[in-house]
């Protein structure tokens, strides 16, 4: 009995680290933009709400300031599309920061370009984790009902 107790202590463990954030980030500012014709930056929290007038940067590839300006109400910036490059967007508010690198091409892409980081669905992420416990206290069960 005292190995079945080990197996699920290391298991709850291991769980434990698995369902536990690479980072903390309870409420990270991320950022979004769309080229097209001109350039639409949303800026908004990971629960979804907009990050209202967020300070914006833009700079370009040797770090020279491009244009300054503030999100609206909505959390959305818009600014004529710059020269061919690549810029680099940085956002702030309220002690929270976001960065995003695009590039804007010689001619607008027919399919507006969106450019944000990635991240994994929350739900999902939580779901492989339950999966990925179930499956290690089934195999260590399996393996101690062999003995």
């Amino acid at each position: 009995m005292g190995t079945f107790r080990l197996l699920v202590l290391a298991t709850v463990a291991a769980g434990g680290v698995l369902l536990a954030p690479g980072r903390a980030s309870a409420h990270a500012l991320r950022a979004k933009i769309t080229v097209a014709e001109t350039v639409k930056v949303e800026a908004y929290f990971d629960d979804d709400t907009p990050a209202e007038f967020a300070d914006a940067t833009v700079t370009d590839a040797s770090g020279a300031e491009v244009l300054t300006g503030k999100t609206d109400a909505r959390g959305v910036w818009t600014f004529p599309l710059p020269k061919p490059g690549t810029y680099t967007l940085r956002v702030k508010s309220i002690g929270h920061a976001a960065q995003v690198d695009f590039p804007v091409e010689g001619e607008p892409e027919a399919p507006p370009a969106v450019y944000a980081p990635g991240r994994m669905n929350t739900p999902l992420a939580l779901a492989l984790g339950l999966l990925l416990l179930l499956g290690v206290s089934a195999v260590s069960w399996y393996r101690t009902r062999r003995r």
